[in-house]
């Protein structure tokens, strides 16, 4: 079967096997009774498993089928057969240590045996819809009187609360409470817009993904992605045994809480304000084509703002916004003469601002970002991070979860990031793996030395990749 898997391109399985076998699957093997019956072997689940999601069968049963018939999984499993439901309860029993503690450890083990150290790293979420219709969705009242009919129903209890959550969130926010809508089967997810412009009951994954293109940090969270970042930097320290040494963020992540956690740790990041694809748009741009904030200069020393006419906007006072933060307004002169007061503002007392507390950093790192070669840096966020998805999307089939709630839709993102380091650190050090076959292959067969020559002479016609075929197909 081994010379089979070869010369069929699949000596990655092989590999696979050996990566999990080298792997610390102590804390998985310690979850089992020592006195009941012998439990399958967590190297013959977790192989069989990460196959799957490599070849893109993720559910249950296609797992169970592919046991049956294929025969990467044959050499995984060593010939067992374990049906859908013994997967299942497999998954259901590890969940918490698949979830983070064994992605930490494999990852760590992998970065080790590719000699990577903390580095360059690039942040980025994205939206995946949850295992829920969306023609099923409650208001937040409706939810409520669903409630309060089936007082011993669990699910409609947790959905109450989630949708009472929710619509004071929106309160809070000055948004109209009535238009929340959550799955009765999902009520964790949140209705979001999707990549086609159309609302799903949905979660937000993030990923932190090094300069190697492995994945060193991974969440899932309902929303807001940008509060997942202290997980994912931990997750880092963790694999790699330090901070990175510089983050790149898209202008999603630009918040005051974001740039105030990156000072507090002393990290070097880039993060825009706006859109990097055009010349001159690295700031947040004005709504409806009018000045944005970052388009007014402030003097520290005269505490007030220069407005692009020229005119001074002066402090009026401090208060409160209603998350509770600080802020300080300055306003200027009513600006009826203004040449510039169309691209400005519509109020009759004219244009005024607010400074919260932490405006400093973002005007940092707009400094930071006129730099030519702080953009040349940030550039390479798209080439790191951006790539991850589109693997776990359209190699990996993750284009909608599979598992209901938070802590199941956290166990599948965790494979599926698992599964993506394990093929890539596959991918990577396949031509070392065939080094060292071939000269096993020549010390076992005296014609391999002819077949050697016969390569070479051969080389300047085949690129790399084909020659490492080549060779395990013949060994």
């Amino acid at each position: 079967m081994r010379r089979y898997l070869r010369e069929h391109d699949l000596g990655w399985v092989i590999r696979l096997r050996a990566e999990l076998e080298a792997a610390d699957l102590s804390a998985l093997i310690a979850a089992y009774d020592p006195l009941g019956r012998r439990a399958i072997h967590p190297v013959v689940m977790l192989g069989l498993v990460f196959y799957g999601i490599i070849e893109r069968h993720s559910s249950l049963r296609s797992l169970e089928k592919l046991a049956q018939r294929d025969v990467g999984a044959w050499w995984l499993t060593g010939g067992l057969q374990p049906d859908h439901s013994t997967i299942g309860e497999f998954l259901r029993r590890h969940a918490a240590e698949l979830t983070e503690s064994f992605f930490i450890t494999l990852t760590s083990q992998l970065c080790r045996q590719l000699k990577l150290t903390a580095g360059t790293v690039a942040g980025d979420g994205t939206v995946i819809e949850a295992a829920a219709s969306h023609y099923r969705l409650l208001q937040a009242e409706a939810a409520r009187e669903a409630a309060s009919q089936a007082p011993d129903d669990a699910r409609a209890q947790t959905t109450a609360a989630i949708a009472t959550e929710r619509a004071a969130e929106r309160r809070a926010r000055g948004e109209d409470p009535g238009k929340v809508q959550l799955s009765p089967t999902e009520p964790e997810a949140r209705v979001q817009k999707q990549k086609n412009n159309t609302y799903r009951p949905s979660y937000k994954p993030s990923v932190l993904a090094h300069e190697s293109g492995l994945i060193v940090g991974q969440r899932v969270e309902p929303g807001a992605e940008a509060a997942v970042l202290p997980d994912l930097l931990e997750q880092h320290t963790a694999v790699l045994g330090a901070l990175p040494q510089r983050t790149l963020l898209d202008a999603g992540y630009h918040t005051h809480e974001v740039l105030g956690l990156f000072v507090s740790l002393e990290l070097d990041v880039l993060c825009p304000a706006g859109a990097t694809t055009a010349a001159g748009r690295w700031r947040k741009q004005g709504a409806r084509g009018r000045y944005g904030k970052a388009d007014f200069v402030y003097d520290e020393a005269r505490d007030e703002y220069a407005c692009p006419a020229g005119q001074r906007l002066r402090y009026r006072g401090a208060s409160r916004n209603r998350d509770g933060l600080c802020y300080r307004a300055y306003r200027g002169a009513p600006c009826a003469t203004c040449a510039q007061r169309g691209r400005c503002t519509t109020a009759k007392a004219g244009r005024v601002l607010y400074r919260f507390e932490g405006d400093e950093w973002k005007e940092a790192m707009r400094q930071v970002l006129a730099q030519p070669a702080a953009r040349h840096a940030y550039a390479r966020r798209r080439a790191l991070v951006e790539p991850v998805f589109a693997e776990l999307r359209e190699r990996q089939g993750l284009t909608r979860f599979r598992r209901r709630g938070l802590v199941g839709v956290r166990l599948e993102f965790a494979l599926h990031c698992t599964a993506y380091n394990l093929k890539r650190t596959l991918r990577q050090t396949a031509p070392f793996s065939t080094f060292f076959t071939l000269f096993v292959g020549l010390w076992r067969t005296p014609q391999g030395v002819w077949r050697l020559v016969g390569l070479i002479v051969r080389l300047p016609k085949q690129n790399a990749s084909a020659v490492f075929v080549h060779l395990e197909k013949w060994l």
